[in-house]
């Protein structure tokens, strides 16, 4: 059982620096894979645009795309942060209750 503040400091950060080392990981190889594709589709669009293949209609239809994708990405970040700070905070509460003697 931990003896100090500056012990129980030491283990908390200790802590948060496990679990978000871990999950920043996998959210970096996430969102490297995301915005790669958002912005292909985006060059895509751009050369289409450019070329006149896609007309003023057809570039709001992609652009719609391009902001769903967008959200799809955000969104998903977010729940990766929800899942990743729900981690965090079920192993602070578990040292927590360790310090104090209570068994969980």
């Amino acid at each position: 059982m931990p003896e100090s503040v500056a012990t129980i400091i030491t283990e908390i950060k200790d802590i948060a620096s496990g679990v978000l080392e871990k999950d920043v990981s996998t959210i970096r190889g996430f969102s490297e894979r995301q915005v790669e594709a958002i912005a292909k589709q985006t060059v895509l669009i751009q050369k289409g645009v450019e070329s006149g293949d896609i007309d003023e209609d057809l570039r709001e239809f992609f652009l719609d795309g391009l902001e769903a994708m967008a959200l799809n990405f955000v969104n998903t970040l977010k729940g990766i942060l929800m899942v990743t700070l729900e981690k965090l905070w079920n192993a602070l509460v578990k040292f927590l209750y360790k310090a104090v003697g209570v068994v969980v």
